[in-house]
């Protein structure tokens, strides 16, 4: 893909030199009096379930609050993850509603709900187990916490690559109201309301928000007549928390959220790339639809000053419904009708404190999860009637738990953890040719089901268990600096390789197990004003898999090795002056599979998929105060991810390219605070990237899918104090 790509050999050598600033930076004195306005803000995080300093949680995190959210204009999840070192997130092929994550070169693109994610996703700490809807609009959101490595101990199953949790704003003891609304490129136009308000004093709660996304798309469809890629989303969240004794604190949350887009649309690339990667051939008026909904109570009791005691009782539904068309053509080649339908609930229970004279520091808990999740799966080709599955899978699972730190002197600590799994499915498969287009089995004639698969010897219940320890050690070299080394394991569950229409071909596969090793130090410097966090990693993969088409046959099949991936990973942020702050992070990576087979290697190739070698980003905050009080503002950055593969087998035409985005904007904020203007822009400078491809040779194409190109956004705010 030699279009998109740029040059390398220019930018590479910057990701050294920023790591080089930050870490010289860093080591000089101090140019400016001190005081307390020149030191970072601490940064408060729960990625241990257990409050705790970012500087002192053993394990790679990377920890957005609301302002950190909004001046890098993150609007999603998917936004807030490309801020991350070694974190590539993309929309998932045709689905703006979906986020298909790597992690250190670690994700999954398959959907459907016989195969698990391999990141988890969390809204305040309730697991989301379906990637369909995992693209949360964030608003009214506290902060974003993205743990890097396995997170087997305290997360749980299907945690391999990591875990990203979204802590939503609870209720607050003060009443106060907020308005924001946007206007920008291809009619964009958001709009977003909160209310806080107190219905009883000190003691009982009420927040509610809303939103509402609409814009065009940024692809033209000359067949259709229309942009598309558009977006058509709304949502709201409610909390109430109430406060019957200083020591018992509950929170009951409700949400939900519907997305109504004609989904992303794909390019086709096989005969050449053409000068307008925003140009669709495509007949088919695809569309994606997705909604979610879900309750949950929180109930936090201080029973003691040394101990916490939590329960968390959640349920959700996720819905989704999305034509595909791969094919980009003014003829209908290959159409794919996909919906994926899950209910889910959870029940979790921990215990929190510390003991020992406050030399331990612990979290203990037991976690029961229950799904019943449906996908329907038709594949149409040239304009025929569909080939057609319908699949109804159970899950059962029920982990116990025990993380902890304990201090064996004043410097060094011992870190240990260790997490008991038991996960139970069934399937049920029915399928059938000649079924009407759309989306449910009506017509046709049924070809096999779960029976058949029986009698071919594969099992339609599956059984798992696993122990995922961690152990490590953390030394503190001074009051400022501290470094760790860890152990951990992970696990992901098993499941069945069947988006198949060959019963033959539905075959299990067994659960994925990484052994990781981490040396990590974390430093406070210039007394206060300056942060380094660094990372070695190494991970060994057992069964690590992920989702192909076989180069021969075009079908989709899961496929597993063994496999290795090791990196380097450094963020840093300086205040330089009361007014300017400067970040960045530079990343390293290299990860291959290992003893591959031939039959495998031509679906899988030898390096793992979304896994830059190199990365960096660079960017500031600076701040002018102006006569009266106000301010103005500018945030910019530049990140760059060096070319890759976004593909399983490796295809030249599966390249990325490599990619230079530049983001910035620029407000003015009034003396008290509550009216803000600002206009901003993301990928300033219009570059030309690869998000990801889907390989059909056979067929007669291979798909890729276009990053977004420039946008700008006007966007007003007020609120009350």
């Amino acid at each position: 893909m030699s279009r998109l790509a740029v040059t390398k050999q220019v930018r590479i050598p910057s990701a050294l030199s920023l790591g080089a600033i930050i870490v010289a930076g860093a080591h000089q004195p101090p140019v400016l009096a001190q005081s307390d306005q020149l030191m970072l803000e601490e940064i408060i995080v729960t990625a241990e379930r257990r409050e705790g300093s970012l500087q002192d949680v053993p394990l790679a995190v990377s920890a957005f609050d609301a302002s950190e959210i909004e001046r890098r204009q993150s609007f999603n999840v998917k936004d807030v993850v490309n801020n991350v070192p070694n974190l590539v997130g993309v929309n998932n092929v045709g689905q703006g509603t979906a986020t298909t994550v790597f992690l250190r070169g670690v994700g999954t693109t398959e959907s459907i709900v016989t195969v698990d994610t391999a990141m988890g996703f969390y809204l305040d700490d309730v697991y989301i187990a379906r990637q369909g809807v995992n693209n949360f609009s964030l608003y009214d959101v506290e902060r974003v916490e993205v743990l890097r490595g396995p997170q087997g101990t305290l997360y749980g199953r299907n945690t391999n690559a990591g875990a990203i949790n979204v802590i939503t704003t609870k209720p607050q003891d003060e009443n106060s109201f907020s308005g924001e609304a946007s206007f920008g490129e291809f009619d964009r136009f958001n709009v977003k309301g909160m209310a806080n308000v107190v219905l009883k004093e000190d003691s009982l709660f009420l927040r509610f928000n809303a939103l509402s996304q609409t814009g065009d798309g940024y692809v033209d469809n000359a067949i259709l007549g229309k942009e598309v890629n558009d977006v058509d989303f709304w949502g709201w969240r409610g909390g109430l928390r109430w406060l019957p004794t200083d020591r018992l604190e509950l929170i009951f949350t409700a949400d939900d959220s519907k997305s109504d887009q004609n989904g992303v649309y794909a390019l086709n690339v096989l005969n050449g790339i053409p000068d307008d990667l925003f140009q669709s051939s495509s007949v088919t008026d695809i569309f994606n639809i997705s909604e979610t909904d879900g309750v949950a109570l929180t109930v936090n009791w201080d029973v003691s000053d040394n101990l916490t005691f939590q329960s968390i009782t959640s349920s959700r539904n996720t819905f989704q419904k999305w034509d595909l068309d791969l094919s980009d053509s003014p003829i209908p080649i290959f159409e794919l009708f996909t919906i994926n339908d899950s209910e889910q609930f959870s029940q979790e229970f921990k215990i929190s404190g510390s003991a020992i004279n406050d030399r331990l520091q612990y979290s203990a808990g037991i976690f029961y999860f229950d799904e019943d999740s449906y996908s329907f799966i038709g594949d149409r080709f040239f304009s025929g009637n569909l080939l057609a599955r319908d699949y109804d899978v159970d899950v059962e699972s029920l982990a116990v738990y025990f993380d902890g730190t304990f201090d064996l002197t004043d410097k060094l600590s011992l870190v240990l953890g260790g997490r008991y799994t038991r996960d139970e499915k069934s399937i049920d498969i029915e399928a059938a040719v000649g079924v009407s287009p759309g989306f449910v089995m009506q017509g046709g004639t049924p070809t096999w089901n779960a029976d058949t698969l029986r009698a071919l010897g594969t099992p339609t219940e599956l059984d798992f268990n696993d122990f995922t320890p961690k152990i490590g050690l953390k030394y503190s070299f001074s009051d400022d600096v501290d470094g760790y080394i860890t152990f951990t394991e992970g696990y992901r569950a098993g499941g069945w390789a069947a988006r198949t229409n060959d019963p033959a071909q539905v075959l299990p596969f067994d659960p994925e197990v990484i052994d990781s090793l981490a040396v990590g130090i974390k430093a406070s410097l210039m007394d206060g004003r300056a942060r380094l966090n660094s990372e070695y990693f190494y991970y060994d993969y057992q069964d690590l898999f992920n989702s192909a088409t076989d180069p021969d046959t075009g079908n989709f099949a899961v496929f597993t090795n063994d496999a290795k991936v090791q990196g380097l990973e450094i963020e840093g942020t300086i205040r330089v002056t009361q007014n300017l702050d400067l970040f960045g992070f530079v990343a390293f990576s290299d990860g291959e599979y290992k003893d591959v087979d031939p039959v495998v290697a031509a679906s899988l190739g030898d390096k793992l998929q979304r896994l830059p070698e190199s990365s960096f980003k660079v960017g500031l905050t600076n701040v002018w105060p102006l006569a009266g009080g106000s301010s103005i503002r500018l945030n910019a950055d530049y990140q760059y991810t060096e070319d890759h593969f976004t593909d399983p087998p490796n295809t030249d035409l599966g390249r990325s390219g490599d990619i230079g985005l530049v983001s910035a904007s620029l407000g003015w904020e009034s003396a008290d605070e509550r009216y803000s203007i600002s206009i901003s822009c993301r990928n300033c400078t219009d570059d030309e990237y690869n998000t990801a491809t889907l390989a059909f040779a056979p067929f007669g194409f291979v798909s890729i899918y276009p990053g977004e190109p420039r946008t700008w956004l006007v966007t007003l705010k007020a609120r009350t104090n």
